[in-house]
């Protein structure tokens, strides 16, 4: 994950920002999730180091339905639940895993050359351009939970490691 830390500070930071420009968010509400936020960066929780995470379970502070609704509606974004899309192994197309955590964004599934791709971080011009170099630009964008993200980028984990069990005994 430490491969990824300078794209997880820029890509909250940029995100933070987002939030309050758009109205979404006070700048005294994001002070105190930067704080939190860089508590789990320094504390090595870098799986979980999202400043959403302190602005909606934490303080309370940001109202998640309204932020997936402002980039639903001002980007005509589609919305997922992940929770009903059939996963599979991100290995195939060469996506790490630690990648899609540190950046809540999930390409979740690839139809005629283009990537359907889930994420939290819409508002985070770092998080969209990186994935859409990474992805040559074929990119349809969607909207999704954090809940829905991370029960997502667990099934993935449990799909990797069952890869890796089967793998194990042949």
């Amino acid at each position: 994950m430490q491969q990824h830390r300078a794209l997880i500070l820029r890509g909250n930071r940029f995100l933070g920002s987002s939030l309050v420009d758009k109205g979404l968010l006070s700048m005294n509400d994001l002070e105190s999730a930067n704080e939190k936020f860089m508590e789990s960066i320094q504390g090595g929780e870098m799986r979980h180091a999202s400043i959403l995470t302190p602005l909606i379970y934490d303080l309370k502070v940001l109202e998640e339905d309204k932020m997936i609704e402002y980039m639903a509606e001002e980007y005509e974004l589609g919305l997922v639940d992940l929770s009903f899309i059939k996963l599979q192994s991100l290995r195939p197309i060469d996506v790490d895993l630690d990648l899609c955590w540190a950046t809540s964004t999930l390409p979740f599934d690839y139809v005629d050359g283009v990537y359907l791709v889930a994420t939290c971080y819409y508002l985070s011009a770092p998080v969209v351009k990186h994935w859409e170099d990474s992805l040559d630009g074929r990119v349809i964008w969607y909207v999704t939970s954090c809940t829905s993200m991370a029960r997502a980028l667990d099934r993935i984990a449990e799909i990797h490691q069952a890869e890796d069990d089967a793998e194990d005994e042949d």
